[in-house]
Formats: structure tokens, sequence, C-alpha cells
């Protein structure tokens, strides 16, 4: 087949399949995929697509159009990615690969945690823009396949859009669905984040929201079909415990573990009151917020596992080794005797870089380059900056290195970009146990 600027390509292996066309990878050109459309009239709809203002974004947009029989479009993609679906969610039908071991080797809660804060970040950008997604489900999310690595990319943009219309076809993928959409009710950002919301829970606790003991003790077509309207409480649901995890399930059991306390109240306000009103909902920002922080405050076993968790627990869930000493980072305004927010803090890698990012400093979701980055070493840290970046310590004297100070004691610096405010970084070391 040949494209409209006239190259000619060979597909390769299918990657994803869905009601609107399936996505193949392309022979020769590992950088490529093409999408082939079901419907030769959906072409019109990519062709408004490739107007949007997508570039710099991980999101798979048309390229260029396929000509000839089957309508189509090529499209960006890393060679080294996977569907979400495959490696980081159970099936959906047959047993379920509901194991601490599995869990921890489809990357655990630090992978999971990327992935999804990657998710948010890119929902909220097109959200930024005016754009609604429409169709998020977990064909759609593209991640690496190197569990070292967090890369994550939107495909199958067929049904961007800035345009709310009434009529419009897609109305959710069984099982990531928000209830008004089953209803017929137009795209928008807040039924975005509703399926956003979804995909974060599912991956975090491999369940629905939903799916408590009312929706198990039901045929699965027509408990799916419930969840998707949303005639369930929300599993955690303060007020309504009607529908809680069965007892004695591993998502029952991981539940408190994997989601932190700012997470569960975004769940809970989605699911909970913002289940049948959209305007109850947060938003796509303030999950990527909660999400990016959550992923601050992770921690490995200290015996090396396999197993993440966040740093405010004593011992690791998996293999009860002691957390013992943490070193948390924290940022706050350009005083040095300012109160600094403990919620805030970002752990310190013990025998990795750590990067603090423009997110950390000036809440900046749109910058990824390290503006500090921390190298451990056997006398503590050594502190490289942006050329740019003046790091000073309390007597205005340039800071190259760290010690880790002893628990109960802190070091602070200070941080001045060009054009930006100036911030108070704070060293500390936390024993956990």
């Amino acid at each position: 087949m040949t494209d409209d600027a006239g190259v000619g390509f060979t597909l390769g292996p299918l990657i994803a399949k869905g009601g609107q066309g399936a996505v193949y990878r392309v022979e020769g050109y590992p950088e490529l995929a093409i999408k082939l459309l079901e419907r030769p009239e959906d072409l019109e709809r990519i062709k408004r697509v490739r107007r949007l203002p997508l570039d710099g974004l991980p999101v798979a947009a048309p390229v260029t159009l396929i000509q000839g029989r089957r309508a189509g479009y090529t499209m960006r993609l890393a060679s080294d990615m996977r569907p979400l679906r495959e490696p980081y969610l159970p099936r959906e039908f047959g047993p379920r690969e509901t194991t601490a071991t599995w869990y921890s080797e489809t990357g655990g809660l630090r992978r999971r945690l990327a992935i999804a804060a990657n998710t948010a970040d890119v929902i909220a950008h097109l959200h930024g823009l005016g754009l609604t997604y429409v169709d998020l489900n977990p064909n759609n999310v593209m991640v690496s396949d190197d569990l070292t690595q967090d890369v994550t990319w939107l495909i199958d943009c067929d049904n961007l859009t800035s345009m709310s219309v009434p009529q419009w076809e897609v109305l959710g993928f069984p099982g990531y669905a928000a209830p008004e959409r089953k209803r017929k009710a137009p795209p928008s950002t807040l039924a975005d984040a509703y399926i956003l919301g979804l995909h974060v829970f599912r991956m975090l606790v491999l369940r629905h929201p939903l799916e408590g003991v009312l929706a198990d003790a039901l045929d699965g077509t027509e408990a799916r079909e419930r969840m998707d309207r949303g005639d369930f409480p929300h599993v955690a649901d303060p007020d309504d415990d009607s529908n809680r995890l069965a007892p004695g399930t591993f998502s029952g059991g991981i539940f408190p573990l994997v989601l932190s306390k700012r997470v569960q109240q975004v769940c809970r306000l989605t699911f909970g009151a913002g289940r049948l009103d959209p305007t109850q909902r947060p938003g796509s920002a303030r999950w990527r917020e909660v999400l990016f922080s959550a992923l601050n405050n992770v921690v490995d076993c200290p015996a090396s596992c396999g197993w993440s968790y966040f740093r405010t627990l004593n011992a690791c869930p998996s293999c009860a080794t002691s957390t013992g000493s943490v070193a948390l980072l924290s940022v706050y305004g350009g005083d040095f005797e300012q109160p600094f927010s403990e919620r805030d803090a970002l752990v310190i890698a013990p025998s990795a870089s750590t990067a603090v990012l423009p997110r950390h400093l000036w809440g900046r979701f749109d910058q990824h380059d390290a503006v500090v980055t921390l190298h451990p070493t056997s006398r503590g840290l050594e502190v490289k900056a942006q050329p740019d970046v003046l790091l000073t310590d309390q007597s205005g004297k340039p800071v190259q290195r760290l010690s880790l100070p002893a628990r109960g004691r802190v070091v602070r610096f200070r941080l001045q970009a060009p054009g930006r405010p100036a911030r108070i970084l704070m060293l500390r070391t936390m024993d956990v146990s």
C-alpha cells in the first residue's frame, strides 16, 4: 500500500484492533504504524484530526493518509512498545493473574503509578488545548516493553475532537465508559477524566472501581453493563459499603497499599458524587497532580525483593524488611524560614540519580528536563544543575555536594533560575522504622 506522499509500505504484525479498525506495525519502518479503517467515510474525520495542534505530545497522530482500496493513515510510534492491556492488566476472561509476584514482575506500584501519571499528563495537555480524547481504553495506551522505562503514548486518535457532538457514535469501550456517555451524552473533558480514573484504579487495584460484591453476584456481562452505567456505588464509598471489595481477595488486600490518601480522595470524588454528576468530578489536571505526588513518595524494598511501596510504611508489604531511613527533599518558597509541606516531599533514591523537575519546583508539567540532578556517592549527594541555575546555601556559597543529614537535622539551599520564582530545597532524613 502507498500513502499520499508516494511512499510504499508493507504491513507487519497486528498491534491492536477495535471497532473502527486495526493498527499494524510497518515492515522496515520501526518508528511507524498504520491504522486501517473499517469504514472509508471515517477518513474525513482523520483529516480533521491532522489539523489539530498535537506537535510535541506523546500522541500517535496521523502523519500521512493511505491511498487505494483500504482507507487508513500512518502514525509515529516507538518500536519497543505494546498496548497497556497486555502486560499490566489481568485478563477480562479466564483466570486472573492476581498474585504479589505477578504484580511486582509486571511493574509493581512504581511502574503502574508512572504509567498512570504519564497518561494523566497527556490527557491533561489535550484538555488544556480544548480537546477531548473520547475513547481512552487499554488498547489505545502504549507503554515501553522495557520495565525500566515508563514511556507512554496514546494511539488511535481518530476520535480526538474540539467539538461537542450529541450523536457522537463512540460511547465507550466496555469496562471503560463514563455513565453519561452510555446515556448518549456528548463527549467532554469530564467524561475523559472519569475514564482516566477507571484506568488508574484498574491498573493499581486490578478491578473496576465499582466492581465489588454487588457486581460479583451478577453475570459478567450484566455486571459490566451496569458498572458502565454507574449503577453501583464505589467499592470504597464511605457512606455505603453495600458494594465493598470482597474480603480475602487480592484486590481487597492491596487496596490500602497502592492508593495514596490523595489518590483515594480523588477516587471517592470521581466515583462517588461524580459518578452520575460530571460537575462533581476532579479534572484530569487534578489526577495528574495527585498521581505524580504519589509517585514522588514510592520507595523500593531495601532487600530487593522486587516490591515497591509508599515511604510511609515501616516495612515492605511483601517480605517484611524494615524500611529504615529515607532521604527526602521538600520544595517551598524562597524564604529559608518558611514552613514546608510534608505531603509534597520527594524521595531521594539511594542508589540512582534523582531528577528535580519543573513540576516539583514550579508546578510546570509542560517541561521535562531536570533542573537539578542529585547523584548518590559514598559521601552523600553530588549536585548538578542546569547552567543558568544558581544553587547557594544559607551563607550564599555555591552548593555542589551535600551530606545526608542525621535524623532530626535538615540541610537547606536556595535555587534561583532566570524568570522563575526562587525556591528553597530542604534535604532531611526520616527513620520510618
